[in-house]
């Protein structure tokens, strides 16, 4: 994320998407755990997902999957979960910067907590911020 423009909570934000260097998968899953014990579950045979924000009224995920443009990325897709752990539903996914984004309106801290989750895969060399994948999507 080389462009200074490219702030948390910015419209410039928005389409920003997380593009990961290294595939998830079983054997290293561990690497891409959020604070340290919460890792990424399957989704399905390829995707896997991660909660980024639970609320009563507003639930995002992360999914981990190489759905833009064959790349492996990790966007957000928010769900509807029922009796506290089953998710009914899941929207189509957005841009990393959208989902941040919409946390912030809710929580600044949270999405400022779930900004150096990505910003620590970076240092690890696990992936990095792009501004310019999602427009070729």
């Amino acid at each position: 994320m080389e462009n200074p423009e490219l702030k948390l909570g910015t419209p410039a934000f928005e389409k920003t998407i997380f593009v990961l260097k290294k595939v998830p998968t079983r054997a290293n899953i561990q690497e891409f755990a959020l604070q340290g014990n919460l890792s990424p579950e399957p989704l399905d045979e390829t995707a896997w997902m991660l909660p980024a924000y639970l609320s009563d009224d507003f639930n995002l995920f992360l999914i981990f999957a190489p759905n833009v443009l064959d790349k492996w990325t990790i966007t957000c897709s928010k769900v509807t979960i029922r009796n506290g752990n089953e998710i009914t539903t899941m929207s189509a996914v957005v841009p990393t910067g959208s989902g941040l984004n919409a946390i912030a309106q809710i929580s600044k801290g949270s999405a400022v907590e779930l900004l150096a989750y990505f910003k620590t895969l970076a240092i690890n060399s696990l992936g990095y911020f792009d501004d310019q994948l999602w427009r070729q999507a």
